[in-house]
């Protein structure tokens, strides 16, 4: 199923140290709620059911027309999820957001409680884990997404845990890329290549630890599934959703982003602009060069020579970031992961 995380605010309660798209205050220029109406046609007539519609930010909650856009998204027939911090959930909102539509909940939880609140404000933590087990308890499905970097890393398991005891479904790993506000708060603050290598194989050891009681996934891990596969290759245990998921970087191949603006990228952190919803259409947009280039795995340098090239095909993020040009072979890669193609 294609995925489109769509930004519908910059707007945020938070300023978390990590955020990739400095959130706070709204842009001038966000999509009016007639033209976000006109971006769920668009989906709809391009997707048809075959998507899953993520709605986040900023944080989506503080996007005044939220609930009319679920509404709305939810007569066409859409999939939705909502990204939230989880701070502004409370038991009256849990129960509007599942009746307007809303079937899954992304929740992050970065760690343990001091971990967590030092990375995205004070008493966080606890109105992040209530916001979680409110919205299982409304019958919603639930993910929680932390985000790894060197402040946390040695959280790992507890993270795995937490989403285990909050029932979520879903444990997805971001591996922190120095963007937005982060750049400026956390430079430093991105695992190297040691370290990536030791959480992914840490994320498989813990994947075998909890069996099939919830998925462990990453996002800019993309060599993450070049560790599955030799572990299958081997007839170890696998999580179900390597045989039927699409592998690897997901930019433009399964994926798309549109920022609060209209702006169509084709990931959420891959600042490399398509076209804008306000004068081209999503097919359009589709053919475009950058999504055709992503979507044939045009990448270049090792990861072209790569045996692992359409099965992982490097975090286009991280090489878009070191080298300017999204195609680049990714720099957080070695020979532990690479292997030449024959």
């Amino acid at each position: 199923m294609y995925s489109i995380n769509w930004n519908v605010t910059r707007a945020c309660n938070l300023r978390c140290l990590h955020c990739y798209y400095t959130a706070g205050t709204p842009l001038d220029d966000e999509l009016t709620t007639g033209e976000a109406y006109g971006v769920i046609d668009e989906i709809a007539s391009v997707f048809g059911s075959e998507v899953n519609l993520t709605l986040g930010g900023g944080e989506p909650l503080m996007r005044e027309d939220i609930f009319r856009l679920i509404g709305y998204a939810k007569e066409k027939g859409l999939r939705l999820t909502l990204a939230t911090n989880g701070t502004m959930l409370n038991e009256g909102l849990v129960k509007r957001l599942k009746e307007a539509g809303i079937e899954e909940v992304i929740i992050p939880v970065d760690g343990r409680p001091a971990t967590h609140d030092m990375i995205r404000g004070s008493g966080v933590y606890d109105k992040v884990v209530r916001a979680a087990r409110l919205c299982k308890e409304a019958g919603m499905e639930l993910v929680i997404d932390p985000c790894i970097m060197k402040l946390n890393e040695a959280d790992t398991t507890y993270i795995i845990n937490t989403a285990l005891e909050l029932g979520a479904r879903q444990c997805r790993f971001f591996h922190y890329i120095a963007l937005g506000r982060g750049e400026e708060a956390m430079p430093a603050g991105e695992l190297n290549i040691e370290e990536y290598i030791n959480n992914l194989m840490l994320l498989y050891e813990e994947q075998r630890r909890i069996g099939h009681e919830i998925e462990i996934c990453t996002t800019q891990a993309s060599q993450y599934w070049v560790i599955l596969k030799r572990k299958a290759e081997y007839g170890l245990f696998v999580p179900d959703f390597f045989f039927s998921e699409l592998p690897g970087c997901r930019a433009a191949t399964g994926m798309l982003s549109i920022k609060p603006n209209g702006d169509v990228v084709p990931c959420p952190l891959l600042d490399v602009k398509a076209g804008n919803v306000r004068d081209m259409g999503l097919r359009e947009i589709l053919d475009s060069e950058v999504f055709s280039s992503l979507r044939e795995r045009r990448v270049k340098g090792r990861c072209a020579r790569c045996k692992h090239r359409a099965l992982c095909g490097g975090c286009r993020v991280r090489a878009y970031l070191h080298t300017g040009d999204y195609l680049a072979e990714d720099p957080l890669c070695n020979e532990f992961f690479f292997e030449e193609a024959d």
